[in-house]
């Protein structure tokens, strides 16, 4: 798909982020574009935006784990659009814990909102998608996709699941011969809110140095997204560019390569390793 013009796309987490980005991004090439979101308030922003640039703009706001919502959900964009090009499943929370201390309800509020709505949202619309000449489904996975770290047990859960159903889809629908193309992308730390909508069991500024030792939860938030080496409009164009080159799974960010391939190099050390990456960028930011 090297031309998204007349093309539809719907987007999780187009509120802010990296949905917002490539909300604005896909807008600029001609794309229509139909965005989800639980925050009213920010997906209207995005709205706003992206009006601007002349194409066809639908706002659904929702839960992603009200499965009748999703359900209904394709009905709705095509009433609106007649046709749907490109599903991005980007919405993600992340809850910071260690396995002893989350519970149940916080693992069934992660896993339905990181993993169970990408499958649904993805079987949802994948009979809908198949009925185009050219098509694509893009799962937003992470570099704990890749890799587990302490106290987030419940997100590299998610992430990993995302990754196989994703995997296993893209296999089916070449084997098919399907005119979808099925993406996986992997994000290293982007800029985003996402901290914001998490939810924190425990907050320790000595032990949570991914977020810079802020000293507080709120400002934690804060930390990660000033603190991200890649901005979400830079992840927003790679990932675009991916799918125009037809490169199925799609790495983000300098961490996020550097992390794939030191747990490929070196299984056994890998978590003690990548905690040099920290301390490597800010020799690279002063030089």
């Amino acid at each position: 798909m090297k031309d998204f013009t007349n093309k539809v796309a719907l987007i999780t987490g187009a509120g802010s982020g990296i949905g917002r980005a490539l909300a604005e991004q896909l807008a600029s090439h001609g794309c229509s574009l139909a965005l989800v979101d639980w925050n009213n308030e920010s997906l209207e922003e995005t709205c706003k935006i992206v009006r601007k640039k002349n194409v066809s703009v639908s706002k659904h706001v929702f839960d992603l784990r009200d499965k009748d919502k999703v359900n209904q959900l394709p009905d709705e964009v095509l009433n609106l659009h007649n046709q749907i090009d490109l599903v991005f499943n980007n919405a993600g929370v992340s809850v910071i814990g260690s396995v002893e201390e989350v519970d149940e309800d916080d693992w069934n509020w992660g896993m339905d909102i990181l993993l169970n709505s990408v499958i649904q949202m993805s079987t949802a619309f994948l009979p809908h998608l198949q009925k185009r000449p050219e098509s694509a489904l893009v799962n937003v996975s992470s570099i704990f996709g890749l890799f587990s770290v302490p106290k987030q047990s419940i997100y590299n859960v998610g992430k990993f699941g995302v990754k196989a159903f994703t995997e296993s889809l893209s296999l089916e629908m070449e084997i098919a011969k399907s005119p979808v193309e099925v993406y996986c992308v992997f994000p290293g730390h982007i800029g985003t809110n996402i901290v914001n909508s998490s939810r924190f069991k425990s907050f320790d500024p000595e032990e949570d140095s991914f977020f810079g030792k802020a000293p507080n939860k709120e400002e934690a938030g804060v930390v990660f997204k000033n603190n991200a080496p890649t901005s979400p409009a830079k992840a927003a164009t790679v990932i675009i560019k991916n799918i125009k080159k037809k490169n199925k799974r799609i790495l983000i960010g300098f961490d996020a390569r550097f992390y794939d391939l030191m747990s490929r190099l070196f299984p056994r050390n890998f978590l003690k390793i990548i905690w040099i990456l920290p301390f490597l960028r800010n020799i690279f930011n002063r030089n």
